[in-house]
């Protein structure tokens, strides 16, 4: 057993378990939150994109702020540098697990809001002397008119205008047409307002010559023109400048909701109606208003048309005016969340960050034997795989409030993580001594060193961002789809737990598989596999199948993710530790996570189920092709050039290896596209 466990590093273990419990109880129910809370999907893609570029601040400013705090602390080669420097890192990342748990639960503190898009309300159009006039029924009780500053211009198709006795309560606009639209259209005519009573002679639509005479047919003027309305043009395009009054008089005291059915429309009042106004204006020739004064109620002449797809007409200016239902302020949600969100994600980025190099410090790896940073990760991804599930399980039974006790237990983890790391002062968080040697003594790496291996930590992280893209092209949305399936929530939490069973056995032995497999040779296969697991997404018709591509990111998450932070435990020096894993989590779970999000957003994933497949088979596709450049890169280009001769070592590091163990004699600079062929010991630390 006591190669197994690490009794020094249980403590670091159960940190790690709390943190990924409390990230696998609230990661997976964040894109459901949003859309819980009131947010539409494109509003929630935005937060989706933004928030992993702002969450990049936390690493890449605690990460080389501790670095240097810890190398002037560890400068002096005492104790209590070594000392300063372990506290210093284990206060920060308590620090950072508390600001998770307080800016995530502080989520649950926004306030809600609710828009329903309500059936397509009518729309009538009159025009008298005094002006044009466009209404739109108010369809749901509670619901507010459109209302805007200014003039609002578009085009009003209309059809079957006709001349009418326009009375106080406006009944005659609900009252069925006397005259029918035909399917020819024809552009409009224009006439003079002088000439407004001229008669017009029209042909019927078979082309009968004077079979059919329309006489002063309705004319809707503006600016001293006319536009004409003839019974066989059947679609007349009117061009608009709508000023709509202030909200408070858009609507009667009515609450109550007029219903326009053909059934009783002529009994429908115009109560609950918004009032657009515009500058047209109608005149009734002579003939025609002698007819209507003939009637036996007190009106006034107006033309009056049947409106025609006032939603759907191109340039329409009633094209995003539907009435809607709005319950609290969907402005103000939006930006509370958005802002709240984005401080929110710095700390769990900043936290992964730092317990990587926590790890990678604890773990004491040297040059002569293997650490255990597998194992420290194994073990807390138990957590990740027990409670996601638990967490949506304990929601369904809370269907006031569901998201409550993810956010609650993501809160509690962490600060029991954060108790742990401000308690335990004996974790081995302070480096050895021979690290601060290396940093400031004898065996100080320069800097031309560190710009030599510029451009391998470049690529490295160039690979990273692109498996984060294609990672988070599936995670981010992936409950919206869980959900279109008829999923539930224990059912969401399910698939990180599908993920992270498989990854406990090969974290495990992850370090043993990387020194065997290789680096890079392990994000191809990682390439592979989200080929694999987007094919499979894509013809998904249930739950099952998505667990099946769940069960596949030990290879594309779990064995990458320790890898990279095996990976750049030897390409960055060691006074740099903390930026070198830094820079992984702001390449994968940052750039790459945000590029996946945008990706996703931008072609409509997580939508419409099939839309989503689309998207799945072309990363698919994308996955595929990059795993085949990257191989051919690497084994035909890179590796062979990058092979590096074996050389004695420094005099220098050949006593500091004695003072450790005995050394094999050979040195070789640790090349990054040639890590497979180098064995333990050949490092160039």
């Amino acid at each position: 057993m006591k190669q197994l466990i690490n009794k020094n590093l249980i403590t670091l273990k159960c940190v790690l378990f709390c943190f990924l419990s409390g990230i696998g109880c609230i990661f997976p129910f964040l894109p459901l939150h949003m859309l819980a809370i009131g947010l539409d999907r494109a509003e929630a893609r935005v937060i989706s994109a933004v928030a992993p570029c702002v969450a990049l601040l936390g690493p890449a400013i605690l990460g080389p702020l501790i670095d240097r705090l810890s190398v002037g602390r560890g400068s002096t080669g005492g104790s209590t540098g070594q000392s300063g420097s372990g506290k210093l890192l284990r206060i920060i990342t308590a620090i950072c697990l508390i600001l998770s748990a307080l800016f995530y639960t502080l989520l649950l503190a926004v306030p809600y809001t609710e828009r329903h898009d309500a059936r397509r309300p009518h729309v009538l159009f009159m025009c008298d002397a005094e002006g044009a006039y466009v209404m739109q029924e108010v369809c749901t009780e509670g619901m507010r008119c459109n209302s805007w500053s200014g003039e609002k211009k578009g085009v009003l198709a209309v059809g079957a205008c006709e001349y009418g006795c326009a009375d106080e309560d406006m009944t005659w606009l609900t009252e069925p047409f006397s005259t029918t639209s035909t399917t020819t259209t024809l552009s409009p005519m224009y006439n003079s307002v002088a000439n407004v009573t001229a008669a017009t002679e029209t042909v019927t639509d078979d082309g009968d010559e004077g079979a059919d005479f329309e006489v002063n047919p309705p004319h809707l003027c503006t600016d001293g023109r006319c536009l004409v309305y003839m019974q066989h043009a059947a679609r007349l395009r009117l061009p608009l400048s709508l000023t709509a009054p202030p909200r408070a008089d858009n609507l009667t005291d009515n609450a109550h909701t007029n219903d326009l059915s053909d059934s009783n429309r002529n009994n429908a009042t115009l109560d609950n109606w918004c009032s657009y106004r515009s500058p047209f204006q109608c005149l009734v020739p002579a003939d025609r208003l002698a007819r209507i004064n003939t009637m036996d109620r007190p009106c006034r002449p107006a033309v009056r048309c049947q409106v025609l797809d006032p939603y759907d007409e191109p340039d329409g200016v009633l094209a995003d005016a539907e009435c809607r239902l709005i319950i609290g302020d969907p402005v103000y949600t939006f930006w509370s969340y958005f802002v709240v969100r984005c401080i929110a994600d710095i700390w769990p980025t900043a936290g992964l960050a730092l317990l990587g190099a926590a790890c990678v410090i604890a773990t004491r790896e040297t040059s002569l034997g293997r650490g255990d940073v597998g194992r420290q990760l194994a073990f807390g991804t138990i957590g990740l795989a027990i409670f996601p599930p638990l967490a949506g399980f304990a929601a369904e039974q809370m269907p006031d409030s569901p998201y409550l006790v993810p956010f609650l237990m993501h809160a509690v983890f962490m600060l029991i993580g954060a108790l742990i790391l401000l308690i335990d002062g004996s974790m081995p968080l302070s480096p050895p001594e021979w690290w601060w040697h290396t940093a400031s003594g004898a065996l100080a790496v320069p800097l031309s060193a560190v710009r030599r291996y510029g451009a391998e930590t470049a690529a490295v992280c160039a690979v990273l961002a692109l498996l984060g893209a294609l990672w988070s092209g599936i995670d981010a949305y992936l409950p919206w789809t869980v959900m279109e399936l008829d999923g539930t929530l224990a059912r969401v939490g399910a698939t990180l737990s599908a993920g992270a069973l498989p990854a406990v056995g090969a974290l495990w032995w992850a370090e043993a598989l990387v020194d065997y497999v290789g680096h890079s040779n392990l994000f191809i296969t990682a390439f592979i596999f989200y080929c694999l697991r987007y094919t499979g997404l894509a013809y998904s018709t249930s739950f099952a199948w998505i667990i099946v591509s769940e069960l596949l990111e030990v290879f594309t998450l779990s064995l990458v993710w320790v890898t990279a932070i095996l990976y750049f435990r030897h390409l960055v020096p060691r006074k740099y530790t903390t930026t070198g894993q830094a820079l992984p989590v702001i390449a994968h779970f940052c750039i790459g996570r945000c590029i996946g999000a945008i990706v996703g957003g931008l072609v409509g994933l997580g939508g419409e189920l099939s839309g989503a497949r689309d998207v799945y088979r072309a990363l698919g596709g994308a996955a595929l092709a990059a795993a085949g450049v990257y191989l051919a890169l690497y084994h035909l280009l890179l590796a062979p050039r990058c092979a590096a001769p074996a050389a004695a070592p420094p005099a220098a590091l050949l006593r500091g290896m004695n003072g450790n163990g005995a050394s094999n004699g050979t040195y070789s600079p640790m090349r990054v596209y040639h890590e497979e062929r180098s064995r333990k010991g050949h490092f160039r630390y």
